[in-house]
């Protein structure tokens, strides 16, 4: 008998998907740079930037029906425009994110097989992983989980390890870091600012199951639970972790700029178990990937819900009848994500326009944030839902969460914007910056009138 169509995501799947999505071990050198002041920020950010944002997520997703997630939520509250330039925000800003990590990962893999650095042998492996990744969507989302899985358990078992590393040297009494004497309270200045901007990035990604209510089973009630999880897996692992890499590494030794990969040869080579860190790293790419995955498989719902509203050809709001899976939008994303992966190897010019792309992104990751929050506190404009579901405490709760959650996220950004005291050209770095996030928001405007005038054609069409 054929089934009545592709099968949806339960608790677990679900869970799993949000925590490879969200979840960054990545982050834990950036966090141990700046020693035990992190380890509070970490708590600090779950209630009052994870929690909002979740929060928001559930209540809208369950008053706002469809898959368009934030692009839909800001839509129905401010109206067309503003829906659009919050997906158009946040499409882009995932862009030289899949194209970093594709190079990266391509990066690892050449530098375990070659002894040196091999530009050519790298572009193929990133074009290799992207077009796997493209294809690998095309058979839908109950596919592709088990590749999010798979990363999701890689993130774990790096956790793991630096976990009974740190334990080990604190069997011996050599812990690298004194915790009892360290202090607890960030210092006002830019490394802090730094730290609170990446753990709130660290923090983002609630919003991805907004996008999935329609393919989750259980509904909103699963993305509730879905998120509480995660919220408990994010705090443990991303405080447990700094400590870790703390107690196995001092401060000095830790920084923004080494990257996981040569941390974890620091780590396991400080412990005297050097062979332990190809295993670490491999488990770290294969978090990487399954991560890649996870958000190469939201971003594909904005041009699918581009398609719904006619801002793209009617192909986009298609489905496939068997998969679920948006195909014109995979292959548009897909396209894109090469395009970008070239163009960052393609010489100097192109290199510079790929360092626009990056610092572009610095600012339009968190605009998306911020109208997520400005829309759910704007309850108001919202339709009537018998049955949506309201978080514990009610619309009061709900409006202090919002107002935190607007709040972190204001600072947060602003932080991005603070100048280093290394830099040069301070003022040229935040032009640059600045410049970049406007110019996109006036390519949003422009492709939005030129999306409004696609609708104008279709409804006089049907009429």
């Amino acid at each position: 008998m054929a089934e009545a169509g592709p099968k949806r995501l339960g608790l677990i799947d679900a869970t799993l998907f949000a925590s490879v999505a969200m979840l960054g071990i990545r982050w834990l050198p950036v966090a141990g740079a700046s020693g035990a002041s992190a380890l509070p920020l970490w708590g600090l950010a779950l209630l009052t930037f994870y929690l909002p944002l979740s929060v928001a997520t559930a209540e809208m997703a369950s008053r706002f029906p469809g898959e368009g997630g934030l692009y839909l939520w800001v839509r129905e509250t401010y109206g067309p425009m503003a829906g659009f330039l919050c997906g158009w925000f946040y499409w882009i800003s995932l862009m030289p994110y899949f194209a970093g990590t594709v190079y990266f990962l391509a990066g690892l893999v050449v530098g375990f097989f070659v002894a040196t650095h091999n530009t050519a042998l790298s572009l193929l492996l990133s074009l290799a992983i992207t077009a796997g990744a493209t294809a690998f969507q095309l058979f839908g989302l109950r596919t592709g989980k088990w590749l999010t899985n798979f990363g999701a358990a890689g993130s774990w078992a790096v956790f793991a390890l630096l976990a009974a590393a740190a334990i080990m040297l604190a069997g011996r009494g050599a812990v690298a870091t004194d915790f009892a004497s360290s202090s607890y309270i960030p210092t006002a200045n830019f490394d802090s600012a730094i730290l609170w901007g990446t753990i709130i990035f660290a923090m983002c990604g609630s919003e991805t199951l907004g996008f999935l209510r329609d393919e989750i089973e259980g509904g909103i009630k699963t993305v509730v639970r879905a998120l509480t999880a995660v919220g408990i897996i994010l705090v443990v692992v991303y405080a447990a972790g700094t400590a870790a890499m703390l107690a196995i590494l001092p401060q000095a030794d830790l920084t923004r700029l080494s990257g996981l990969p040569d941390a974890i040869h620091a780590a396991f080579n400080h412990v005297g178990l050097p062979s332990l860190a190809s295993v670490a790293i491999a488990l770290f790419a294969l978090s990487l990937l399954g991560g890649f995955t996870a958000w190469f498989g939201i971003g594909t719902r904005l041009p699918m819900e581009a398609g719904i509203d006619n801002f793209l050809p009617p192909a986009f709001a298609r489905k496939d009848e068997k998969t679920g899976a948006p195909v014109a939008s995979i292959l548009l994303q897909g396209g894109l994500v090469f395009f970008v992966v070239i163009l960052s190897q393609a010489g100097e010019g192109a290199a510079a326009a790929y360092d626009f792309l990056v610092a572009m992104s610095v600012l339009t990751v968190t605009i998306p944030s911020l109208l997520v929050f400005i829309a759910y506190l704007a309850p108001r404009r919202w339709r009537d839902a018998a049955d949506a579901w309201v978080p514990p405490g009610g619309a009061r709760i709900g409006r202090v969460l919002g107002l935190a959650g607007l709040v972190s996220t204001v600072i947060a950004t602003l932080c991005c914007l603070v100048p280093s005291g290394s830099d040069p050209h301070p003022l040229a770095t935040f032009l640059k910056i600045a410049i970049a996030t406007v110019g996109a928001g006036v390519m949003g405007v422009v492709f939005y009138h030129l999306g409004a005038r696609r609708q104008a054609r279709a409804a006089a069409e049907i009429a």
